[in-house]
């Protein structure tokens, strides 16, 4: 197994950035990742794929819609504010699914094997 970074979640946001209580325990995580999972505390590589809000607004429409949270539609309830967090989410999502195929050395602009 060849861990390919982690993801951050849950983090509260204001001004872009997450808050300060949470900052610190942000701050934490690559210095255990790279011991703890890596065991190469001297590595000084960015492993961090992703900071991803929580959409806790959008998630229980979700579960209720049975879809993923940036696939939700207005006829699903996601209008409104809501409408831009979908968008949000999404554009969120798609760019960890990029960051996941380039550490894995996918090419997603390949031909797709049939």
């Amino acid at each position: 197994m060849h861990p390919l970074g982690y993801v951050v979640m849950q983090h509260s946001m204001r001004d872009s950035r997450p808050v300060k209580a949470y900052q610190k325990w942000m701050d934490r995580i690559p210095n255990v990742y790279r011991s703890s999972v890596l065991d190469r505390p001297d590595d000084e590589s960015n492993h961090c794929l992703a900071l991803l809000k929580h959409y806790r607004s959008l998630m229980s429409m979700a579960m209720e819609a049975g879809k993923p949270m940036f696939d939700l539609k207005p006829a699903d309830g996601a209008i409104g504010a809501h409408f831009e967090a979908v968008r949000d989410c999404g554009r969120d999502f798609e760019q960890l699914a990029k960051a996941i195929a380039a550490r894995a050395g996918i090419d997603l602009n390949a031909p797709a094997e049939q």
